[in-house]
């Protein structure tokens, strides 16, 4: 990822000048020059940066000696400053890769509760995966195609979508439902009323693109088809998921069918209805954070959503991605 393309990441995100900017940095020394770059794009724009480095190997050797009396609330009440966050990880976040003793552990994954919650109280959070090998591994994909895939997908104009989500938000005003056909002859319907549109064009969960809503948890109704569906790392081809009271209940394949019976009931329901807007993830991969952004695509997700306007909390939150005709009902 260039200096260019993480100076255009950090302007969607919203920074401005004036602003306390934390770069929250998830990697080893190896990858800090991409921290750095992050800095040079905030100050840039008039903000001041900080930065904040969660290395592995070094936050093993901390937490291998931490005590109890270690990270107490004057040190998370530093985090309370921040104007806006910036969650650039090069590798997994949160995991350690390393085995400590059960009670360190514990101080660890309690410090990372503890960051996590306060660094969620700033006005604005953003999380950038950076294109590295490490990601592509937790990606499933080869390390080069996932590469090439996430720095096109950062490689857009922000602004024009921006523009285009906004556009694409305001063609729902009034719209309280929504049928989607796909395939020959299914059709599903979902409810909208007293629900509201999110957008994602920079200042969330990168890459962006897409908008989205939480349809009424019980009112979605019908069948959809899907090309191809991605499910713990199978690939399934011209699948059919059917869905009553908002409930996904059935499926063309038996081992589908049965891995929805097997969940729990807040895990089947469809509880969000999205449209990718980036025009530059331009095929399915099987990667959801590129998938659901893919222009052209609709999205359903079955799970959690109390986090964007729901009522549904679930353990999971596991996206679809399909091409089909929208037809509104004011």
């Amino acid at each position: 990822m260039n200096q260019a393309t993480i100076s255009k990441i950090v302007k969607a995100s919203g920074v401005s000048a004036g602003e306390l900017v934390l770069v929250h940095f998830w990697g080893e020394d190896t990858d800090k020059e991409i921290a750095n770059s992050f800095m040079k794009a905030v100050a840039y724009l008039g903000a001041s940066p900080v930065l904040v480095q969660q290395s592995r190997s070094i936050n093993r050797d901390i937490f291998l000696c931490a005590k109890e009396s270690c990270f107490d609330d004057r040190y998370f009440d530093l985090f309370s400053k921040f104007d806006a966050i910036l969650d650039v990880f090069a590798y997994q976040p949160v995991v350690l890769g390393y085995s400590i003793k059960d009670e360190q552990m514990s101080l660890y994954r309690r410090y990372v509760s503890q960051l996590f919650y306060r660094l969620m109280e700033c006005k604005r959070f953003t999380q950038i995966r950076i294109p590295t090998e490490a990601n592509a591994t937790e990606s499933g994909l080869a390390t080069q195609e996932y590469i090439r895939r996430m720095n096109n997908a950062y490689d857009i104009d922000y602004e024009r979508l921006r523009i285009a989500c906004e556009h694409k938000v305001e063609s729902f005003a009034g719209v309280q439902k929504v049928s989607v056909y796909t395939g020959e002859n299914c059709v599903a319907h979902f409810d909208l009323t007293d629900r509201f549109w999110h957008i994602d064009a920079g200042n969330g969960d990168l890459p962006c693109g897409e908008i989205y809503i939480a349809p009424n948890e019980s009112q979605t109704q019908g069948a959809i088809f899907f090309s191809t569906l991605y499910l713990e790392n199978r690939k399934y081809t011209d699948v059919t998921l059917r869905i009553s009271n908002g409930e996904i209940c059935d499926s063309n394949y038996p081992v589908l069918s049965k891995y929805f019976s097997d969940q729990p009931r807040e895990n089947r329901i469809v509880c969000e209805f999205g449209i990718g807007m980036n025009p530059n993830v331009t095929s399915l991969c099987g990667y959801t954070v590129l998938d659901e952004k893919m222009a052209g695509t609709f999205h359903i997700a079955v799970g959690a959503n109390n986090m964007f306007g729901g009522k549904n909390r679930a353990s999971n939150h596991i996206d679809f991605v399909g091409r089909g005709k929208i037809e509104v009902i004011v």
